[in-house]
């Protein structure tokens, strides 16, 4: 043991913002090891950052390591990340290390997943081969028929007979089959290459031979082909030995669509996914797979930004402009910022890819400012498309029908010329709240500041915030009046008045409630891709990333909703989420069209989106947040707390703001106030907001401030934390 190991720092998943001395036991030890130490009464699992040869506490009261793993978590660049961003989140430093390991490590369950075995065929299984068997070997003859015709997964051969495994093992050594990984099928059979447009070769032949820190907006419009940009720069990376290629993408259902183009393009390249909807085995054997330097390419959600990779050359974020790269509870990190940093320390080039860029990196990348380097994709990439003509139309006049006669001879038109459609509709269930007709009662959750949303598939009304269900009344709370109507409109409402209005269509809702099963985006992409699905319906989950040449109706309903949120961001997504669904129309020869219904068909929004002009909607709203000081013109934290108890989380405020107050940064203090949502799962919140002009004082600030709250009496018994660069 080196004296200079003598003392341990472990960094271990407690609320406390420090690292944690330990003796220890004898042994050499490496940064990134992870360890069980006893804490209290507990034992934990925790991580070593670092070594001293002594501590502030006498070693007498020191505790020695219990044990150690040889695995090597991170390394000391990645550890180098991780204190960034503890620090500039203003996140404990062992919460936010902890964060980054894989569930079944801290669960202390080592064992890599059981690789799924497919076998085939070779030249030599024929049926006279078959034939020449003896008759009494009646299971490898079964086995052996069944082989011929298709192959056979390992988990399939106790369906065919109680001995199958053994016969299988008996014609895999005669030599007339073999065994692989299995690996499921894509919708993509062939790596059709399509030919590159100048522009995309421009913007290939601009990063190509740049291996260091440059940053590049790759701004498309919808279908221009950045995909195929991405393709051609990771084969010209990976050209390079040992090199990993990181690919972020918003959200899970993004990523089967993308894995299927890669895993055909590189059918020689490991590539691993990780991503939420993996089970944590899984996870833990791609994310150890990543680490080992195995696999070359990783996509992933915003988590996958801290994927230890010792070998990273190149990261790409697809769809930067999505709120979703941000997390919203623990470490409130932004994956699109912290892939920044990463990108930058490693000295590495990094693409933004987006048809709607993030205000943020549109300003970075104006000549003022010149942070990013700016490419353009100005036509849509496939022969013979073009943008879809975006039409707006006035909502029915019969509230409870949603689709207009003008939508419905639209949707009714594409079956007839064997094309698809999709509705968009942003809100799940089917209506969004259940009132009554005499005294106006409507379901409210008893939890939250929220309607309750009706799900009649299930008869149960639900609370989208807190997860509370109950079945749906059948009489007024208030008044005992049993004429209750379901109000607004969800993907399901919509989904049933499609089936009775079109009988004949082939209908797939698209939504978190449809969409549970692994597999059930898979099922998505094959059905829709086959043609067997005439009409899509959908939220969010449809709205950006998916290519499907066949769809040539786009129709958005409701769409004037988010012209009246309180949020100054409300209509930046509004505008980008316009765009990424209107650019699921018409991607492939076939003209598309986009129907937009509303009742301000002038407004500068929907103005904007009809002519496909981001960069004046972007340039519009950069100087009204200029003129008005707010962001990416001033930087921003929200301080929230929650307590079941209104009046303690009051008092806690009331006095930190105070605090604040005194601050010499040059910062504005804007509360205690209740947000929108006042509370949420029991919990009644109140934020206080920070802003100023310059992000060093804001940190100055909040280190200060935050080492205060930590000593206020309340700091335990309220629920509190800080968000920076808030997104809502």
């Amino acid at each position: 043991m080196k004296e200079s190991q003598k003392i341990l720092k472990v960094a271990l998943d407690v609320p406390l913002d420090r690292l944690f001395d330990y003796l220890n036991n004898g042994q050499a030890f490496t940064v990134g090891q992870y360890v069980k130490v006893s804490f209290g009464s507990r034992v934990l699992t925790g991580v070593i950052c670092g070594f001293a040869n002594e501590s502030l506490l006498s070693e007498d009261k020191l505790k020695k390591i219990m044990h150690v793993e040889p695995e090597v978590i991170f390394d000391n660049d990645l550890l180098r990340l991780l204190e960034f961003s503890a620090d500039y989140y203003h996140h404990p430093i062992g919460q936010t290390i902890l964060s980054i390991v894989p569930s079944r490590i801290k669960q202390n369950k080592y064992q890599l997943r059981v690789k799924e075995i497919v076998y085939k065929a070779t030249n030599e299984l024929t049926i006279e081969w078959i034939e020449a068997l003896p008759k009494r070997q009646v299971t490898l003859r079964k086995v052996a028929t069944k082989l011929l015709g298709e192959p056979i997964r390992k988990t399939a051969l106790k369906n065919i007979a109680s001995n199958a495994g053994k016969a299988i093992l008996d014609l895999v050594e005669t030599g007339v089959c073999f065994s692989e990984e299995w690996r499921e099928e894509t919708s993509y059979k062939d790596d059709i290459r399509p030919s590159l447009n100048k522009e995309q070769q421009l913007a290939i032949n601009s990063i190509k031979d740049n291996n260091s820190f440059v940053p590049w907006l790759l701004y498309g419009v919808t279908g221009s082909g950045k995909t195929e940009v991405y393709l051609h720069l990771i084969e010209k990376f990976l050209g390079e030995e040992k090199s990993q290629i990181l690919v972020l993408v918003p959200e899970i259902n993004l990523t089967p669509q993308l894995e299927s183009r890669f895993r055909v393009r590189f059918p020689d390249t490991n590539l691993a996914v990780l991503h939420s909807n993996l089970s944590d085995i899984e996870r833990l054997d791609n994310w150890r797979q990543a680490k080992s330097g195995a696999a070359s390419i990783i996509i992933g959600t915003r988590l996958a930004v801290f994927t230890p990779l010792n070998n990273l050359k190149l990261i790409i974020i697809d769809e930067e402009h999505d709120p979703s790269f941000k997390q919203q509870d623990g470490l409130k990190y932004h994956a699109r910022d912290i892939a920044m940093v990463r990108a930058r320390n490693n000295d590495i080039p990094i693409i933004l890819g987006t048809a709607t860029p993030s205000l943020e990196s549109w300003l970075n990348a104006s000549k003022e400012i010149s942070k990013y380097q700016l490419l353009r994709l100005k036509a849509r990439a496939a022969l013979d498309a073009s943008l879809p003509e975006i039409k707006t139309t006035p909502l029915n006049s019969n509230k409870d029908q949603p689709i207009s006669p003008l939508i419905l001879k639209a949707l009714k038109r594409r079956i007839e010329l064997k094309q698809q459609s999709l509705i968009f509709i942003n809100r799940r269930g089917y209506a969004p709240v259940l009132v009554c007709s005499s005294c106006g009662w409507s379901g409210s959750c008893h939890q939250c500041s929220a309607r309750l949303v009706v799900h009649l598939k299930d008869q149960k009304m639900r609370c989208h915030h807190c997860n509370y269900e109950c079945p749906i009344a059948l009489q007024c709370k208030e008044c005992g009046n049993t004429d209750l109507h379901p109000l607004g409109s969800g993907t399901q409402k919509i989904e049933d008045q499609i089936k009775a209005l079109i009988p004949s269509a082939n209908i797939l809702r698209v939504d978190r409630d449809s969409m549970r099963k692994k597999n059930a985006l898979h099922e998505l992409y094959e059905k829709t891709h086959k043609g067997d699905i005439d009409i899509l319906i959908g939220t969010q989950m449809l709205a950006k990333g998916h290519d499907f040449p066949n769809l040539t109706l786009v129709v958005v309903l409701d769409a004037d909703n988010a012209l009246y949120s309180t949020d100054f961001r409300a209509s930046e997504r509004l505008f980008s989420q316009l765009m990424q669904v209107s650019g699921r129309s018409g991607r492939g020869s076939l003209a598309g069209e986009v129907l937009i219904q509303t009742s301000f068909p002038n407004h500068p929004i929907f103005q904007a989106v009809k002519a496909h002009d981001y960069e004046l909607f972007a340039n519009t709203i950069l100087a009204e947040r200029a003129s008005i000081d707010l962001p990416p013109f001033s930087f921003h934290a929200v301080l929230q707390a929650e307590s079941k108890q209104l009046v303690l989380a009051e008092r806690f405020m009331d006095d930190i703001a105070n605090w604040a107050m005194t601050s010499k940064e040059t910062v504005k203090i804007f509360g205690p106030v209740r947000p929108v949502m006042e509370r949420v799962n029991g919990l009644e919140r109140i934020h206080i907001y920070i802003q100023s002009d310059k992000r060093k004082h804001l940190q100055n600030m909040l280190k200060v401030w935050i080492d205060q709250i930590r000593q206020h009496p309340l700091a335990n018994r309220v629920k509190w934390s800080i968000d920076i660069d808030p997104m809502q």
